[in-house]
Protein backbone atom coordinates (compact mmCIF):
# COMPACT_ATOMS: atom_id res chain seq x y z
CA UNK A 1 0.00 0.00 0.00
CA UNK A 2 1.43 3.37 -0.95
CA UNK A 3 1.40 6.93 1.03
CA UNK A 4 -1.48 7.80 -0.75
CA UNK A 5 -3.82 5.10 -0.73
CA UNK A 6 -2.72 4.76 3.17
CA UNK A 7 -3.38 8.37 3.58
CA UNK A 8 -7.16 7.74 2.42
CA UNK A 9 -7.69 4.51 4.89
CA UNK A 10 -5.95 7.05 7.49
CA UNK A 11 -8.03 10.28 7.42
CA UNK A 12 -11.53 11.35 6.95
CA UNK A 13 -12.43 15.17 5.70
CA UNK A 14 -15.41 16.22 7.85
CA UNK A 15 -17.55 19.70 6.71
CA UNK A 16 -18.01 21.03 9.69
CA UNK A 17 -21.50 21.87 9.89
CA UNK A 18 -22.82 21.53 13.65
CA UNK A 19 -21.49 24.08 16.42
CA UNK A 20 -19.53 20.73 18.12
CA UNK A 21 -17.86 19.64 14.69
CA UNK A 22 -16.71 23.76 14.37
CA UNK A 23 -15.96 24.17 17.79
CA UNK A 24 -13.54 21.14 17.51
CA UNK A 25 -12.06 23.26 14.71
CA UNK A 26 -11.82 26.30 16.62
CA UNK A 27 -10.14 24.50 19.40
CA UNK A 28 -7.69 23.18 16.94
CA UNK A 29 -6.92 26.79 15.37
CA UNK A 30 -6.43 28.15 19.05
CA UNK A 31 -4.06 25.54 20.01
CA UNK A 32 -1.97 26.06 16.91
CA UNK A 33 -1.97 29.64 16.11
CA UNK A 34 -2.90 31.43 19.89
CA UNK A 35 -0.89 28.66 22.11
CA UNK A 36 2.40 27.44 20.17
CA UNK A 37 2.34 30.40 17.50
CA UNK A 38 1.41 33.26 19.54
CA UNK A 39 -0.58 34.99 16.79
CA UNK A 40 -2.90 37.76 17.74
CA UNK A 41 -6.27 36.49 16.90
CA UNK A 42 -9.50 36.90 18.56
CA UNK A 43 -10.08 33.81 20.84
CA UNK A 44 -12.49 33.13 23.30
CA UNK A 45 -9.65 31.99 26.25
CA UNK A 46 -12.51 30.78 28.42
CA UNK A 47 -13.09 27.36 26.35
CA UNK A 48 -9.84 27.77 24.29
CA UNK A 49 -11.36 28.76 21.05
CA UNK A 50 -10.22 30.90 17.84
CA UNK A 51 -12.81 32.39 15.85
CA UNK A 52 -14.27 35.49 14.40
CA UNK A 53 -17.19 37.04 12.19
CA UNK A 54 -15.56 35.65 9.16
CA UNK A 55 -16.51 32.06 10.32
CA UNK A 56 -20.17 33.57 9.50
CA UNK A 57 -19.33 33.47 6.03
CA UNK A 58 -17.13 30.40 6.08
CA UNK A 59 -17.31 26.62 4.91
CA UNK A 60 -14.63 25.03 7.12
CA UNK A 61 -13.24 21.06 6.41
CA UNK A 62 -11.93 19.50 9.73
CA UNK A 63 -9.26 16.19 8.96
CA UNK A 64 -10.01 13.48 11.12
CA UNK A 65 -7.60 10.95 11.93
CA UNK A 66 -10.02 7.66 11.95
CA UNK A 67 -8.34 5.27 14.44
CA UNK A 68 -7.84 7.99 16.75
CA UNK A 69 -10.30 10.17 16.41
CA UNK A 70 -7.75 12.99 16.75
CA UNK A 71 -8.49 16.21 14.82
CA UNK A 72 -5.51 16.05 12.01
CA UNK A 73 -6.06 19.57 10.55
CA UNK A 74 -8.40 21.86 9.56
CA UNK A 75 -8.99 25.40 6.62
CA UNK A 76 -11.42 27.83 6.25
CA UNK A 77 -13.24 28.88 2.79
CA UNK A 78 -14.66 32.35 2.96
CA UNK A 79 -16.93 33.66 0.70
CA UNK A 80 -18.06 37.46 0.63
CA UNK A 81 -21.97 37.68 2.42
CA UNK A 82 -24.58 39.16 -0.23
CA UNK A 83 -26.44 41.95 1.90
CA UNK A 84 -24.57 41.49 4.87
CA UNK A 85 -22.45 44.35 7.19
CA UNK A 86 -19.83 45.77 5.10
CA UNK A 87 -16.99 43.75 6.50
CA UNK A 88 -18.56 40.49 5.97
CA UNK A 89 -19.30 41.42 2.32
CA UNK A 90 -15.97 41.32 1.69
CA UNK A 91 -13.32 39.11 1.78
CA UNK A 92 -10.66 38.92 5.09
CA UNK A 93 -7.65 40.42 2.51
CA UNK A 94 -10.02 42.83 1.17
CA UNK A 95 -10.09 44.50 4.58
CA UNK A 96 -7.16 43.72 6.38
CA UNK A 97 -4.90 44.12 3.43
CA UNK A 98 -6.57 46.32 0.92
CA UNK A 99 -3.23 48.61 -0.11
CA UNK A 100 -1.07 45.65 -0.30
CA UNK A 101 -3.20 44.47 -3.19
CA UNK A 102 -1.30 45.19 -6.85
CA UNK A 103 -2.37 42.99 -9.60
CA UNK A 104 -4.29 45.04 -12.58
CA UNK A 105 -6.62 42.41 -13.35
CA UNK A 106 -6.91 39.34 -10.45
CA UNK A 107 -8.09 41.43 -7.68
CA UNK A 108 -11.48 41.17 -5.82
CA UNK A 109 -13.11 43.78 -7.40
CA UNK A 110 -12.63 43.29 -10.49
CA UNK A 111 -13.89 39.49 -10.28
CA UNK A 112 -17.56 38.62 -9.97
CA UNK A 113 -18.65 38.77 -6.35
CA UNK A 114 -20.45 35.23 -6.32
CA UNK A 115 -16.70 33.55 -7.52
CA UNK A 116 -14.54 34.66 -5.43
CA UNK A 117 -13.59 33.20 -1.97
CA UNK A 118 -10.54 33.31 0.17
CA UNK A 119 -8.76 30.58 1.55
CA UNK A 120 -7.29 30.57 5.91
CA UNK A 121 -6.99 29.09 8.82
CA UNK A 122 -4.95 26.32 7.77
CA UNK A 123 -4.14 24.54 11.00
CA UNK A 124 -2.17 20.89 11.55
CA UNK A 125 -1.19 20.46 15.13
CA UNK A 126 2.44 19.63 15.73
CA UNK A 127 2.10 16.12 16.78
CA UNK A 128 0.75 15.20 12.91
CA UNK A 129 3.51 17.42 11.40
CA UNK A 130 6.82 15.62 10.11
CA UNK A 131 9.47 15.69 12.70
CA UNK A 132 13.55 16.09 12.32
CA UNK A 133 14.83 12.64 11.69
CA UNK A 134 15.81 11.01 14.66
CA UNK A 135 13.16 12.93 16.82
CA UNK A 136 10.86 10.90 18.88
CA UNK A 137 7.26 10.09 17.63
CA UNK A 138 5.24 13.12 18.67
CA UNK A 139 2.72 12.19 21.04
CA UNK A 140 -1.01 13.49 21.39
CA UNK A 141 -1.79 15.35 24.44
CA UNK A 142 -4.71 13.76 26.58
CA UNK A 143 -4.43 10.65 23.99
CA UNK A 144 -2.97 7.62 24.88
CA UNK A 145 -2.69 6.87 21.11
CA UNK A 146 0.44 6.50 19.38
CA UNK A 147 1.03 6.76 15.90
CA UNK A 148 2.45 3.73 14.03
CA UNK A 149 5.59 4.15 11.18
CA UNK A 150 3.07 3.50 8.22
CA UNK A 151 0.92 6.41 9.80
CA UNK A 152 3.51 8.97 10.28
CA UNK A 153 5.01 8.07 6.61
CA UNK A 154 1.34 9.64 5.77
CA UNK A 155 1.73 13.02 7.41
CA UNK A 156 3.28 14.88 4.92
CA UNK A 157 0.39 14.76 3.05
CA UNK A 158 -1.95 16.53 5.29
CA UNK A 159 -1.27 19.81 4.13
CA UNK A 160 -1.86 19.28 0.42
CA UNK A 161 -4.97 17.43 1.34
CA UNK A 162 -6.37 20.12 3.37
CA UNK A 163 -5.94 22.17 0.05
CA UNK A 164 -6.47 19.04 -2.19
CA UNK A 165 -10.13 19.67 -0.32
CA UNK A 166 -10.46 23.46 -0.60
CA UNK A 167 -10.20 22.87 -3.98
CA UNK A 168 -13.01 20.58 -4.43
CA UNK A 169 -15.04 22.82 -2.27
CA UNK A 170 -14.13 25.75 -4.16
CA UNK A 171 -15.66 23.58 -6.95
CA UNK A 172 -18.71 22.16 -5.08
CA UNK A 173 -19.44 26.00 -4.04
CA UNK A 174 -18.79 27.48 -7.88
CA UNK A 175 -16.31 29.78 -5.82
CA UNK A 176 -13.69 29.60 -8.49
CA UNK A 177 -11.53 32.62 -8.07
CA UNK A 178 -9.80 32.10 -4.99
CA UNK A 179 -7.47 34.06 -2.82
CA UNK A 180 -4.78 33.49 0.04
CA UNK A 181 -2.15 35.31 2.33
CA UNK A 182 0.64 32.75 2.37
CA UNK A 183 4.67 32.96 3.03
CA UNK A 184 6.52 32.70 0.29
CA UNK A 185 7.52 29.30 0.91
CA UNK A 186 3.75 27.80 0.61
CA UNK A 187 3.12 28.56 -3.21
CA UNK A 188 6.85 27.35 -4.29
CA UNK A 189 5.60 23.99 -2.16
CA UNK A 190 2.41 23.74 -3.82
CA UNK A 191 3.55 24.01 -7.07
CA UNK A 192 5.34 21.10 -6.52
CA UNK A 193 2.20 19.06 -7.07
CA UNK A 194 0.35 21.08 -9.01
CA UNK A 195 -1.06 23.67 -7.71
CA UNK A 196 0.25 27.34 -8.95
CA UNK A 197 -0.59 30.50 -7.39
CA UNK A 198 -0.10 33.78 -8.75
CA UNK A 199 1.35 36.57 -6.62
CA UNK A 200 -0.90 39.22 -6.48
CA UNK A 201 0.18 41.63 -3.73
CA UNK A 202 3.29 43.39 -2.17
CA UNK A 203 4.32 41.81 1.29
CA UNK A 204 2.44 42.82 4.29
CA UNK A 205 2.86 42.18 7.69
CA UNK A 206 -0.13 40.14 8.57
CA UNK A 207 0.40 37.02 11.37
CA UNK A 208 4.44 37.69 9.85
CA UNK A 209 5.51 38.33 6.01
CA UNK A 210 2.93 37.31 3.60
CA UNK A 211 1.59 38.19 0.10
CA UNK A 212 -1.86 37.74 -1.33
CA UNK A 213 -1.76 35.01 -3.92
CA UNK A 214 -4.60 33.73 -6.08
CA UNK A 215 -5.39 30.33 -8.06
CA UNK A 216 -8.37 29.56 -10.55
CA UNK A 217 -9.92 26.22 -9.01
CA UNK A 218 -10.72 25.07 -12.74
CA UNK A 219 -6.92 25.62 -13.78
CA UNK A 220 -5.76 24.09 -10.55
CA UNK A 221 -7.97 20.50 -11.30
CA UNK A 222 -6.68 20.94 -14.63
CA UNK A 223 -3.00 21.14 -14.10
CA UNK A 224 -3.03 19.09 -10.59
CA UNK A 225 0.00 16.55 -10.63
CA UNK A 226 -1.49 12.72 -12.16
CA UNK A 227 -0.23 10.96 -8.95
CA UNK A 228 -2.97 13.05 -7.07
CA UNK A 229 -6.05 12.48 -9.65
CA UNK A 230 -6.89 9.98 -7.59
CA UNK A 231 -6.51 11.43 -4.01
CA UNK A 232 -8.41 14.43 -5.50
CA UNK A 233 -11.50 12.42 -6.65
CA UNK A 234 -11.85 10.58 -3.03
CA UNK A 235 -11.64 13.40 -0.92
CA UNK A 236 -13.92 15.46 -3.51
CA UNK A 237 -16.50 11.89 -2.99
CA UNK A 238 -16.13 12.84 0.25
CA UNK A 239 -17.20 15.67 0.57
CA UNK A 240 -19.97 16.45 -2.28
CA UNK A 241 -22.66 14.55 -0.08
CA UNK A 242 -21.82 16.16 2.81
CA UNK A 243 -21.64 19.65 1.11
CA UNK A 244 -25.14 18.79 -1.23
CA UNK A 245 -26.66 17.71 2.43
CA UNK A 246 -25.78 21.15 3.91
CA UNK A 247 -27.27 23.59 1.21
CA UNK A 248 -30.36 21.29 1.23
CA UNK A 249 -30.32 22.33 5.24
CA UNK A 250 -29.68 25.45 4.49
CA UNK A 251 -32.70 25.89 1.68
CA UNK A 252 -34.62 24.31 4.12
CA UNK A 253 -34.09 26.77 7.00
CA UNK A 254 -34.40 29.89 4.12
CA UNK A 255 -37.82 28.81 3.52
CA UNK A 256 -38.98 28.29 7.13
CA UNK A 257 -37.93 31.81 7.89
Amino acid sequence: MNALTQFEAAFAFRLATTPEARDRAYALRHSVFRRELDYQMSEDPAKRLEHDDYDRASLIVLLEHRASGLAAGCMRLVHPLEGASATLARLPLEVHCRDSLTHPELHPERLPRGQICEISRLAVPHYFRRQPSGDAPPTPPDSDYRFSADERRTFPLIGVGLFLAATALVGLSGHYHVFAMMQNRLPRLLAIYGLRFTCVGEPTVFHGQRRAFYIDQREAVASLQPSLHELYRHIEGELASQYARAATRGRAETNAN
